[in-house]
């Protein structure tokens, strides 16, 4: 009878312990690397939590002290809403479990002494898993979402597809909100309808034109956060080196949608400096396939915008030079092939629509890319 009494006690503490939970987004990762990634997630009040990693051995959490992670800055642990967390030291192509404790805010006015709740598991479930990155991998495998906006059904159905133990992370190709004039409503948007996905896959952003809109949207990149501090970068995965790109809003920073806030050209000049090193690095040059993300295709089309000009000429010939073998877009909101060889490419483009999933598989000697509607249903294939 005590040992039964006890359990249910027991019960009853982790049943308070949920309710007590503070989260209202998340978990989610981002930032991943061969030694590394980033969870990320929102609370409800203001909170000083940290992140507990295990191997993925099926240990108990409980039974093993466990390494914990806090936010930090400038050697003092950061409490919060918005919670960023870097795990590092770990293993290339190794999976994690990771779970979320933390304590509400109570009082923080004073200099000394500061005032919490009780420590609770933040995290919904027990514990989620996440496998780090590996150069030496045999193959990759990814999906890619693009120019959802706010539409959160068809997001969830498409996503409902990935198969998660075989995939090494996702990419949000953009637009997957209209604007960014509320950074919950963002965080809302582009986690809730995917959480299953996001808190174990990798996500990768590449920032399209509309999440620049907004009052909130020098905060988007708190969301999404890379190893560069912008929204372009490089990463590598078994045989194949990405280049993330963006390439901001599409009309001229002078049209009268921007209200006279657009300073797109110069930003864009910058970003192709670090480009044109990027493409240099020993992990880029060294890798099999060598692949181009990016919200906005480089293809000349007859009704192409500012922004999709300007890239194609600037940007296209140093990709064509660093030989990347295919450039996976969005943007124009239905599937278009531009083959190796159009318009003076050389090099394939690949736009995905906004009504499909693309799935993506690399070797060292070729790429698959199949899209599957909202019912599961195969659209369209290619290969190299």
């Amino acid at each position: 009878m005590k040992r039964f009494l006890v359990l249910v006690a027991c019960l009853l503490l982790s049943l308070q312990a949920y309710s007590a939970s503070n989260l209202i987004y998340g978990p989610w990762v981002s930032n991943i690397s061969e030694t590394g990634f980033t969870v990320l997630w929102v609370t409800e009040k203001p909170s000083l939590d940290y992140v507990e990693v295990a191997p993925d051995d099926g240990s108990a959490f409980e039974k093993t002290e466990r390494p914990q992670y806090y936010e930090t800055a400038y050697g003092r642990r950061v409490s919060g809403r918005y919670h960023s967390v870097r795990v590092d030291g770990l293993a290339p192509g190794t999976t994690y479990r990771y779970r979320i404790v933390g304590q509400v805010v109570k009082d923080d006015s004073g200099p000394y002494r500061f005032h919490y709740g009780p420590k609770v598991r933040i995290s919904p479930k027990r514990s989620s898993s996440v496998r780090t990155l590996s150069s030496s991998a045999q193959i990759c495998r990814f999906s890619v979402l693009n120019d959802i906006h706010f539409n959160d059904e068809r997001y969830t159905k498409l996503a409902s597809g990935i198969d998660l133990d075989a995939t090494d992370f996702l990419l949000l190709n953009g637009d997957i909100v209209s604007y960014t004039e509320n950074i919950d409503s963002v965080a809302k948007h582009c986690i809730v309808p995917i959480a299953a996905q996001a808190a174990r896959l990798p996500l990768i952003y590449a920032r399209g034109n509309h999440e620049g809109r907004g009052r909130d949207f020098a905060k988007f990149y708190g969301l999404f956060p890379t190893p560069t501090g912008e929204f372009w970068h490089s990463f590598r995965q078994g045989p194949a080196a990405f280049i993330v790109l963006d390439a901001g809003e599409d009309k001229p920073d002078k049209s009268h949608e921007y209200g006279g806030q657009a300073d797109y050209d110069p930003w864009r000049l910058k970003e192709t400096e670090w480009l044109r090193e990027a493409v240099k690095d020993p992990a880029f040059v060294s890798a099999p396939m060598k692949i181009c993300l990016i919200h906005v295709p480089t293809i000349n089309l007859k009704d192409s915008w500012y922004s999709q000009v300007w890239i194609t000429e600037n940007w296209g010939p140093i990709l064509a030079d660093a030989g990347i073998d295919l450039m996976i877009s969005a943007h124009h909101h239905k599937w278009i092939c531009s083959p190796e060889g159009a318009d003076g490419k050389a090099y394939p483009v690949l736009v995905n629509s906004n009504m499909e999933r693309m799935d993506v598989v690399v070797t060292p000697d070729s790429i698959s890319v199949s899209t599957y509607d909202v019912d599961g249903a195969l659209v369209h294939q290619w290969a190299k």
